[in-house]
């Protein structure tokens, strides 16, 4: 198995995301042809990937699976890959047997518990035991800078608000919430590996702060 966090420009909505995808793929040595994205639309919902999904959205825009933020394999040499600037990426790995995921949760995904789902359809379709699992959860905003309304707390969870800013608005801890998913989805918390970063004030890229178009590469691959 192997995971990788980038802040190179990996993403294709701006000038030099190909050839970014490119010099990515040469430095963490996949074929880039393989490299597979799902369209991230904030939903819940979780696709598996067979040879005929291998290298879907890998240099381009419209190939990418469709209607989906979560990817799962258990191709060797496939890396799956999301893309992020403030939301939480996390990546799953079954040591036992050699599956991989890759997970796109935005403060919608994470309400709609997509980390659990993609949990337990690594365990119905390819006999995952939660036990096994490693997490990792990547660069994203942080609780100290997350402002959200109160709508996003109710769908979310009061547990999860760790302040509140002058306005009075709540700050959330995403990282915070999908740690305790994965937790709650039996994942021992000394297999949760979680980034210390925060997209919004370790200037890395920040729709929040920028409203930048580029994005934090952040794959796993068999």
């Amino acid at each position: 198995m192997k995971y990788f966090f980038t802040e190179t420009n990996v993403a294709l909505t701006v000038e030099g995301g190909v050839e970014a995808r490119m010099a990515l793929a040469k430095k963490e040595g996949f074929d880039v042809s393989r490299l597979t994205c799902a369209e991230q639309v904030h939903s819940a919902d979780v696709v598996v990937v067979d040879n005929s999904l291998v290298g879907s959205g890998s240099l381009d825009l419209e190939s990418r699976i469709p209607h989906c933020d979560a990817l799962i394999t258990n191709i060797p040499g496939v890396p799956l890959m999301m893309l992020t600037a403030d939301c939480v990426p996390v990546l799953l790995y079954d040591r036992v047997h050699n599956v991989v995921a890759a997970i796109h949760a935005g403060w919608k995904g994470t309400a709609a518990r997509i980390v659990s789902k993609t949990i337990e359809r690594m365990c119905s379709d390819f006999g995952t035991e939660s036990a096994d699992v490693e997490a990792f959860i990547g660069p994203c905003i942080c609780g100290s800078c997350f402002e959200v309304g109160h709508e996003v707390v109710s769908a979310i969870g009061q547990r999860f608000v760790s302040g509140t800013f002058d306005n009075n608005k709540p700050l959330l801890d995403l990282k915070l919430a999908n740690t305790v998913q994965l937790t709650e989805s039996g994942v021992d918390i000394l297999n949760i590996h979680v980034s210390p970063s925060c997209t919004f004030h370790n200037n890395l890229p920040s729709w929040r702060r920028s409203k930048t178009l580029e994005r934090i590469g952040s794959g796993i691959m068999i």
